[in-house]
């Protein structure tokens, strides 16, 4: 009986742990990852920033047809950032670098992308740097493409 007990407890405390871990892999907020992490600015207010500015949005209104071939992503860049001609952005401390990207074709195969790539400051919201520019698959992994069909 004894044993029983035993193997209850320790079952417990297992699902409990599968539980806790569970959860903190669901919660995909940088902030809740590291606690002493404070942002005043999260990914949602990032995009939109750099969305709505006046190139930016000039430039989506243009080329950006079909949403499914596009992607948006915000990345929390810590310490230095530097953009593709690799001069620092900015030596803010937490920035949020923003890419939407869409492709210019259903074609199979590695073809080019429309791109929109911004820099926000996660402390103040400010728009440091903001670039468009339409550039081959290949600079990109697989995970940024709309379709596997592209790699």
């Amino acid at each position: 009986m004894k044993q029983i007990k035993i193997i209850a407890v320790i079952a417990i405390v297992i699902v409990i742990g599968l539980i806790a871990v569970g959860s903190a892999f669901l919660n995909n907020e940088p902030e809740s990852r590291n606690p002493e992490l404070s942002l005043n600015i999260n990914a949602s207010h990032a995009i939109s920033v750099v969305t709505n500015n006046t190139s930016a949005s000039d430039y989506l209104t243009k080329n950006f047809d079909n949403p499914d071939w596009r992607v948006v992503t915000a990345k929390l860049e810590r310490g230095t950032v530097y953009n593709l001609d690799g001069t620092p952005v900015q030596n803010e401390t937490n920035v949020w670098k923003v890419e939407a990207m869409e492709r210019t074709c259903a074609c199979s195969g590695i073809d080019d992308l429309y791109v929109v790539e911004g820099y926000v400051s996660a402390d103040t919201g400010e728009l440091l740097e903001i670039s468009t520019k339409t550039v081959s698959e290949q600079n990109y992994d697989k995970k940024t493409c709309a379709t596997t069909s592209c790699h």
